[in-house]
């Protein structure tokens, strides 16, 4: 069970770092709903329950931010991004099991509240913010392909960040 979690784990990787290097929002957002779905399976498979419920908790803001400009979403903009974040806290606590079961409602929290955003350059940043707490929730628990992911997924918003938000790379089109 733990090679077919890490083999999951990586291709959901695959899926999250190819959102990351995304340039418009939709994309990224697309990237991020595959991605947590495949975690969800790596979770499962580890016995990893805070990860399970906070992926598919993650799935309704994602999808929901994925259609912000609908005029109801719009409306209630702010309900939406705080209910999120509280339904959330809520996954998260259910399945509550020690100290580090609040370090992926935090970041998660954080991802899921960057696809809510319009720029770009700002969700990478907030993405970035997340990365760390995933990281060591995913350490505690052993799931070693996200702990992978998570480093990957720093060094590929690093990368994004330089490539898109300061134009290191040269001239984008």
């Amino acid at each position: 069970m733990k090679t077919i979690a890490f083999v999951l784990g990586i291709i959901a990787v695959i899926f999250y770092l190819l959102g990351y290097l995304q340039k418009k929002r939709r994309n990224i957002i697309l990237y991020n709903i595959i991605s947590r779905v495949l975690f969800i399976g790596q979770y499962l498979l580890l016995g990893a329950y805070e990860g399970v419920s906070l992926d598919v908790a993650a799935i309704v803001p994602s999808v929901l931010a994925q259609r912000k400009e609908k005029s109801f979403i719009k409306r209630y903009f702010k309900f939406f991004v705080v209910g999120s974040n509280l339904f959330i806290t809520a996954a998260g606590l259910i399945v509550y099991e020690d100290i580090y079961s609040f370090l992926p409602i935090i970041g998660v929290m954080l991802h899921t509240s960057a696809l809510w955003i319009s720029d770009e350059k700002t969700i990478r940043k907030i993405l970035f913010l997340g990365c760390p707490f995933c990281f060591v929730y995913n350490f505690v628990r052993g799931a070693v392909g996200s702990c992978i992911g998570d480093v990957l997924s720093s060094a590929s918003l690093i990368i994004a960040m330089l490539r898109y938000d300061y134009n290191l790379f040269g001239k984008e089109e």
